[in-house]
Order: C-alpha cells, then structure tokens, then sequence
C-alpha cells in the first residue's frame, strides 16, 4: 500500500513568532495595567465609604457624646456643691456614668481616626501622619518624624496609599516590635515621595510571617497599585524598616512600572 504523500510545509513568516509574542506582551501589560486600575478605583470608593462613615459618626454620635458630658458634668458639679452625704450615692453614679461617657466618646475618636482621619483631608499628609505619631508616642516614647514643610501638592490616591502604608507600619510597630525608637520620614526625592518606617524593635522572620496576617501584603499591594515596590528590611533582633516610594502626581501612577 503506498505511503500517504505528506503535505508541503507551509513557510513562516520571516520575524512571525516575534510579532506574536510582542503582541502577546502587550495585551498581558494592558490587561495588568486595567486591573491594577480597576483595584485603585475600589480602593477609592473604599476610602469614600470611610470617609462618609467618619462624618457619620463625627457630626451625630460624637457631637451627642460631647452634649451629654456637658450636662453630666454641669449635674455633678451641682451635687459636689451641695455636700449633702445623702447624695453620696447618687454623685458617685453620676461620676462612673461621666466616665463611660467619656471613654465612649475617645472610643468614637478612635473609630473616627482610624476610618479615615478628618486631618487628611483637611490639613494634608503630614497633619495625618503627625496624629499617628502622636498617637504611638504613648507607647513607644522616642518617636521621631521627619519631614520637610509643606510637601507640596501630593495626588489624593497617593496620599491616602501613603498614610495607610504608614498606618499599617505603626500598628504592626505597636502590636508586635517591641521598640524603643521609631523612625518615620516623609520627603520628596526626583518626583517620587519616599516613604520609610524603622524601628529598633524585636524584627522577625518574613519566611515564618502566618498567612493570616495580611499587613505586610496590603503594603505590598498597594504599592504595586503605583507600580512600585515595598522594600521590607528585618530579620530576629535586628528591628525593620519599610521603604516605599511613590509617585507624586497622577500623571505617573497611570503608567506602567518602571523598569
């Protein structure tokens, strides 16, 4: 039986397989670039939805707070005034129930500034960064803040990555360090605004970091939402320091990462 006649190899085209992979590149870049899009966007409406919270919780609950301790301690300095021994029981109730009051109304505070803090809206980057140092400083007493007045127009986006990656460096700081210096700077460098956080603390492993622990990632993610990268620096006993640098204006984060 004759052997089947193999068909003729068509020819390639000279450079065919290079087009093809530089158009695959393209469409994986511009697929990156839409996602990477898309997550800043819900990261935007999520700070949108903090913010109203916020102004929810300032402009009704706390002012309630603030209006119900004026008149609780109006009532007690009447009853401390009477010095009636048959009241004793009555001002003591009446103390307790101020003190509640307004360990609910810091409380409020604290939702409102973790949320999204007013000052970052109102005053800018370094006001917002300032209360959260302020706020470490009752932990860890040598806390330093370096930064440069003003820092100039920063975009929204970035200001916002910029103070949540702050934010998330300070609170693994207060839970998990151990520290007795913190260091945290804020300075403009060639377009970029750099970002650093150190401590002396206790450092760990970032191979044994839990899965479940989410805050190292999400300044890693957000970073890489600016095409960047968050350097994390620590081993065992030797502290950590977290570096990041991200663009000031709008015009940049839009593009690709830089390479």
């Amino acid at each position: 039986m004759p052997e089947p006649e193999t068909p003729p190899e068509t020819p390639s085209r000279p450079g065919a397989g290079h087009g093809d992979d530089t158009r695959a590149l393209r469409e994986t870049e511009r697929a990156f670039r839409a996602e990477r899009q898309a997550l800043r966007q819900l990261l935007r409406t999520q700070e949108r939805e903090r913010q109203l919270v916020s102004y929810e919780i300032h402009d009704g609950l706390a002012q309630f707070q603030a209006g119900a301790v004026m008149y609780l301690e109006s009532c007690l300095h009447g009853l401390e005034a009477l010095d009636d021994p048959r009241l004793a029981d009555v001002t003591g109730a009446c103390a307790e129930g101020l003190r509640l009051l307004r360990a609910a109304a810091d409380e409020a505070r604290r939702l409102i500034d973790g949320l999204r803090p007013p000052l970052l809206d109102e005053l800018g980057i370094e006001e917002a960064v300032e209360s959260l140092v302020q706020e470490l400083r009752s932990v860890v007493t040598d806390v330093e803040f370096v930064h440069p007045h003003p820092l100039g127009h920063i975009d929204p986006d970035v200001a916002t990555t910029a103070f949540r990656i702050v934010q998330e460096s300070l609170s693994n700081v207060r839970k998990h360090a151990r520290a007795r210096r913190v260091r945290v700077a804020l300075e403009p460098l060639a377009g970029d605004l750099a970002l650093s956080v150190s401590d002396d603390g206790a450092g760990f492993d970032p191979e044994a970091v839990p899965e479940d622990r989410f805050g190292l990632e999400g300044i890693r993610q957000r970073a890489r939402l600016f095409g960047r990268e968050a350097a994390i620096t620590t081993a065992p006993g030797r502290g950590t320091r977290i570096d990041v640098a991200l663009p000031l204006g709008p015009a940049v984060t839009e593009g690709g990462p830089r390479g």
